[in-house]
């Protein structure tokens, strides 16, 4: 009883989180790429394009929520809930895809910089 209630606990204190950093993104603006800029504006604040900042908060995100998830498999296996244990390992399953694809997603966005980083340079020697 007392591990669900940790649980439980945790869910919530997480989602509050997740929802003052959306609140916090929001009001810094809206992400919307930059007219113009066919890869985004820069945040003035991180000095990180937006797109990838919002991949970084839904690849964290998605990790934070299957170790949640991870924690609900065990609480539904001790109380022998066959039924909850599966739900709750599918939701956890669909997090670490969700954290996969943006990790794949933000891999290629950042090998991308790198080449324009590189092209950058070469061209200053120029």
């Amino acid at each position: 009883m007392a591990q669900n209630a940790t649980s439980t606990a945790n869910a919530r204190g997480a989602a509050k989180q997740r929802a003052a950093s959306e609140a916090e993104r929001s009001r810094k603006g809206s992400g919307a790429p930059a007219a113009g800029s066919p890869r985004g504006k820069i945040d003035v604040e991180t000095g990180e394009r937006d797109e990838n900042y919002n991949l970084i908060s839904v690849l964290y995100h998605a990790l934070q929520g299957a170790q949640t998830y991870s924690q609900y498999v065990r609480d539904a296996q001790a109380a022998g809930d066959e039924e909850l244990v599966e739900f709750f390992s599918e939701v956890r399953e669909e997090e670490q895809d969700r954290a996969e694809r943006a990790k794949e997603l933000l891999a290629a966005r950042l090998g991308g910089e790198a080449e324009e980083d590189e092209d950058d340079e070469e061209d200053d020697e120029d």
